[in-house]
């Protein structure tokens, strides 16, 4: 008897259209298919990437860290039989045992970029690491998110040489993100410890469509690693009250980074000998800007990030100097108790 969910006559309804369509795959288990095609991709080098869609309170985040700590389990088991012999472990790379914690959960793209550069520049990434990225923030959109876009589409270099393998979790839609396959999470059985999800074949149609083709049921477990269970809700929690006090996401504080270390430049905040003004034109802290992005000292940015940088800078520079004025002034008259002077000394 072929395992399937218990399903009833609202859920036959609702996937009505599902089972007009599919109606072989509707009574279809798929879930050693889905497996046998992770081994392959692992076996293979390839990078292993699935989208899981579901409600909020669904069972993705379950979902996925279930998926990838099969992930990691099959890969162990193939670098013991030696399948990895041919890949090419340069100075940046650890070819070694994976392990799936909350380290490797990520709680949004941007949070991804960021930590895989960091990795990837301390020598620590590791060869097929799997992670788990929650999309659940909606993109809002704003100075250099469409840089954001394309960082994650050039980083790929990275992550089909180191064979990252990814997890994205979307809840209304299964992003383009490159993979084969995207699964619904469509019913979380609590009684029996698991998550149904409908499997889904990505593939670019003919017109340059995506196209999605329904494949049956994938019956997943519920892990039992408690103690990753709790760090993850922690996590989770931080994440929300993050959203909550309208944190900024880590593009903007990287721009902030990169202006306090211009501003800290002898030849960026040299002043004009009336110290009114910069000894530099704009254009010339722009080629300053530029030199330190070839010598991979900041990130690359747009070149409207890059005006952005520099105004910050420059403002940060005037300040440090209106702090020093001050500091002479009242070292050598005492405390200014005048509040007009001091304003007019601030300017």
């Amino acid at each position: 008897m072929i395992d399937l969910p218990r399903l009833g006559y609202k859920d036959m309804l609702s996937l009505r259209r599902i089972r007009v369509q599919f109606p072989m795959q509707f009574y279809q288990n798929v879930t050693s298919f889905f497996i046998g095609q992770m081994s392959d991709y692992i076996k293979d080098s390839r990078v292993w990437r699935i989208v899981i869609m579901g409600e909020t309170r669904g069972g993705k985040s379950e979902t996925a860290m279930t998926i990838a700590k099969l992930y990691v389990n099959i890969f162990n088991q193939c670098l013991k039989k030696d399948h990895f012999k041919q890949v090419d472990v340069d100075r940046f790379l650890k070819l070694e045992p994976l392990s799936f914690n909350i380290d490797y959960i990520m709680g949004s793209q941007s949070e991804y970029i960021y930590t895989l550069r960091e990795k990837q520049k301390n020598r620590q990434l590791k060869f097929g690491q799997a992670w788990q990225i929650d999309e659940n923030r909606e993109n809002v959109g704003g100075l250099g998110t469409y840089s954001e876009t394309l960082d994650l589409a050039n980083i790929n270099n990275i992550v089909a040489k180191f064979m990252q393998s990814e997890l994205w979790l979307t809840p209304i839609r299964l992003q383009k993100r490159n993979a084969p396959y995207g699964l619904y999470v469509y019913q979380k059985d609590i009684k029996n410890r698991v998550n149904w999800c409908l499997l889904y074949k990505i593939e670019m149609g003919v017109k340059g469509t995506m196209e999605y083709i329904f494949l049956g049921w994938v019956k997943v477990p519920l892990h039992h690693d408690d103690c990753l269970r709790n760090e993850y809700n922690l996590k989770k929690n931080k994440w929300i009250s993050s959203e909550i006090e309208g944190t900024v996401d880590k593009r903007v504080i990287q721009r902030k980074h990169a202006a306090e270390q211009l501003s800290k430049d002898v030849v960026f905040g040299e002043l004009s000998p009336s110290g009114k003004s910069f000894k530099l034109s704009k254009d010339m802290q722009m080629a300053l800007l530029e030199q330190y992005i070839i010598e991979g000292k900041t990130q690359r940015w747009n070149e409207l990030e890059m005006y952005r940088i520099i105004s910050e800078a420059r403002m940060l520079v005037m300040q440090n100097v209106t702090k020093q004025r001050a500091a002479e002034l009242e070292q050598q008259f005492g405390p200014i108790q005048d509040k007009k002077i001091k304003e007019e000394i601030e300017v």
